[in-house]
C-alpha cells in the first residue's frame, strides 16, 4: 500500500517547500513517472499518490529534508548577517550624515491643549485701562471681534476708568451700550495700583489690554491663554509687543524691521488715496524715499520722561504733522542708516524714549501684515507638539500692555509695594515667587506709544491703523470715523 504523504494544505504553508517539491516531481515525470492529485478518499484527506511503480522508502521524503535544510541555511545566514550589521552600526561614529537620528524628546509633563478651543471652566475677561478715546475706537473693533458671542475667547470686557476727563467718560458710557458683554468699572481712586486691587476676582483669567493697542492678530488672545495654561508655573504671559524696548531689539535682529525714514517735504495734494488719506495703510502703495541730503534721521536720548515733546526746531522732532515714513531704496544695505539701528535690549533705552524707533517698527508691522509675513516675529522655544514660541523674560522688566494673568495671582500679592504696577508684575513679584513672565512670540500685538513718544501722533500712523481696522477687522455697522481735523 502506498505511503501517505503530507496533505496539500501542509505543502502550501511554505512557498519554498512547494517550489522545491514541484521541481523534483517534474524531474521524476521526465523519467517516466507522474503524480496525480486525489480529491480525497475514505482513507483520509487529500494526498499525493504514485501512479507508476514503487519508489524506495528512503527517497520519498527527500523533498521535505532538502527543503528544511535549505530553509535552515537561509535562516542561519540571515541571523548572522543581521547581527553583523548591528555590530557595525553600533561601531559607526555618530556624526555627519551617517549619524542615526536623535531619540524623540520625552513627552511633556504638561498635556498640550488645543489653543484655539476656548476653555469653559473659567471666565476670560478683557481688562481695559481706559483713558484715550481716539485709540480705543480702534481697539473696540478688535474686542468685539474676540467676544465669545462672535466665536472669540472673551466672555466679558471690563473698561476700568482711569481718567477724570468728563468728555472721555461720556464716550465710554456710550461705548459700553454697544455690547451686553461690555462693563464700566469705577475705581475708588485713580492709579494703576488701584486698578488691580479693585477690578479683579480670583477665579477668572484676565487679558489686560492697554487702551492704545491698535492691532493684534486673530489668535493673539488664544495664544496667550494657551501658553498660560500650558506653563502654569509662569506668573503671566505677555504678547509679542510691537513697540516695546524688550522685544524691539529682537524684532530688529530677527529681520522683522524694515528700512524706513520720514518724508521731510509735504506730498502733493493729489497724492493717491492708497498711499495717503483715511483709507491708506498698505506699505506697497508708498513711494520710495528720495530726499535730498543724507539718508539718516537723528535719535535723541536727551529728553525727559514726563511726556514732554521735542521743540519744533530740534533735529529729532517730526518734520510736519501727518507725515509718512517711506521705504528706502536698497533696504538691506540701508537699514543701518535708520533709527532702529540704535535699538537696545534695554527697558529704558532708545526703544522706549524715541518716537522715531516707534514709527519705524509700526510701519514695518503694516508691511509685514500686508505681505502675510508675521512669522518674522516668531522666535523663542516651543514644545515639540505645539507651534507656540516662548521667550522667558528671566525676571527682567517687560511691558505688560497685553498680558494674560490669573486674578488669584494678582490678589494674593496685593497690595503692591510700589506705584509702578509694571515693575511689580514683571519683576518684583515673579522674582519673589520664582515664577517668570513669558512672552508668546506668536501673539503679535501693536502698542502705539509710551508717554515718552508723544511725537508719534504727528505721523499718519493712527490713521493707517484705523484704515486697516475699518477694512479688515470692523464690521460694516461698526466703522471708525476719522476724528475732526485728523
Amino acid at each position: 500500500m502506498p505511503r501517505d504523504h503530507p496533505s496539500r494544505s501542509s505543502f502550501e504553508s511554505s512557498e519554498l517547500l512547494r517550489s522545491t517539491s514541484f521541481e523534483i516531481d517534474d524531474a521524476e515525470a521526465a523519467g517516466g513517472r507522474r503524480h496525480e492529485y486525489s480529491n480525497g478518499s475514505a482513507n483520509g484527506p487529500s494526498r499525493f499518490k504514485k501512479s507508476l511503480g514503487q519508489t524506495p522508502p528512503w527517497k520519498r521524503p527527500r523533498c521535505i529534508y532538502i527543503s528544511l535544510a535549505v530553509a535552515a541555511v537561509l535562516i542561519l545566514g540571515s541571523i548572522i548577517f543581521l547581527q553583523k550589521s548591528n555590530i557595525v552600526e553600533q561601531l559607526r561614529p555618530a556624526s555627519g550624515q551617517d549619524a542615526p537620528p536623535p531619540p524623540p524628546p520625552p513627552p511633556s509633563a504638561i498635556p498640550e491643549i488645543d489653543r484655539f478651543k476656548k476653555p469653559v471652566e473659567f471666565k476670560i475677561i478683557g481688562l481695559i485701562f481706559f483713558g484715550r478715546p481716539p485709540n480705543i475706537a480702534i481697539l473696540d473693533c478688535y474686542l468685539k471681534r474676540n467676544l465669545v458671542t462672535n466665536g472669540g475667547f472673551l466672555d466679558e470686557v471690563h473698561f476700568v476708568v482711569n481718567t477724570d476727563k468728563e468728555k472721555d467718560i461720556k464716550y465710554l458710557d456710550t461705548l459700553v451700550k454697544t455690547s451686553e458683554l461690555y462693563t464700566k468699572v469705577i475705581l475708588p481712586e485713580l492709579g494703576y495700583k488701584s486698578v488691580w486691587e479693585h477690578s479683579v476676582e480670583p477665579e477668572h483669567m484676565y487679558i489686560k489690554i492697554d487702551d492704545d493697542m491698535v492691532y493684534f492678530d486673530d489668535n493673539a488672545i488664544a495664544n496667550v491663554v494657551y501658553t498660560k495654561l500650558n506653563h502654569p508655573d509662569s506668573f503671566a504671559v505677555v504678547a509679542n509687543l510691537v513697540n516695546s524696548p524688550e522685544t524691539g531689539w529682537l524684532h530688529y535682529h530677527f529681520g522683522a524691521i524694515h528700512s524706513y525714514l520720514p518724508e521731510t517735504v509735504k506730498p502733493p495734494k493729489d497724492t493717491s488715496g492708497e498711499s495717503l488719506g483715511p483709507k491708506a495703510w498698505r506699505a506697497s502703495a508708498l513711494p520710495v524715499w528720495n530726499e535730498e541730503g543724507e539718508m539718516s534721521f537723528p535719535v535723541t536720548m536727551d529728553k525727559s520722561d514726563d511726556g514732554s515733546v521735542l521743540e519744533a526746531d530740534n533735529p529729532a522732532a517730526p518734520p510736519f504733522k501727518g507725515h509718512r515714513w517711506l521705504p528706502l531704496p536698497d533696504p538691506e544695505k540701508n537699514i543701518y542708516k535708520t533709527p532702529m539701528a540704535k535699538s537696545e535690549y534695554n527697558a529704558y533705552g532708545p526703544d522706549w524714549k524715541s518716537w522715531a524707533l516707534a514709527a519705524q517698527v509700526h510701519y514695518s508691522l503694516l508691511e509685514n501684515i500686508e505681505k502675510n509675513q508675521l512669522h518674522l516675529y516668531h522666535y523663542g522655544t516651543s514644545s515639540p507638539s505645539s507651534s507656540e514660541g516662548v521667550w522667558n523674560m528671566a525676571f527682567s522688566r517687560m511691558n505688560i500692555n497685553f498680558m494674560a494673568i490669573w486674578g488669584k495671582d494678582v490678589l494674593d500679592n496685593a497690595p503692591f509695594e510700589g506705584p509702578d504696577d509694571e515693575h511689580e508684575l514683571s519683576v518684583n513679584i515673579p522674582l519673589k515667587l520664582n515664577r517668570p513672565v513669558l512672552v508668546n512670540t506668536h501673539a503679535v500685538a501693536a502698542h502705539f506709544s509710551f508717554r515718552t513718544q508723544h511725537e508719534i501722533y504727528d505721523t499718519d500712523l493712527l490713521s493707517r491703523y484705523r484704515a486697516y481696522a475699518n477694512e479688515m477687522i470692523c464690521t460694516k455697522d461698526n466703522q471708525i470715523a476719522s476724528p475732526k481735523g485728523g
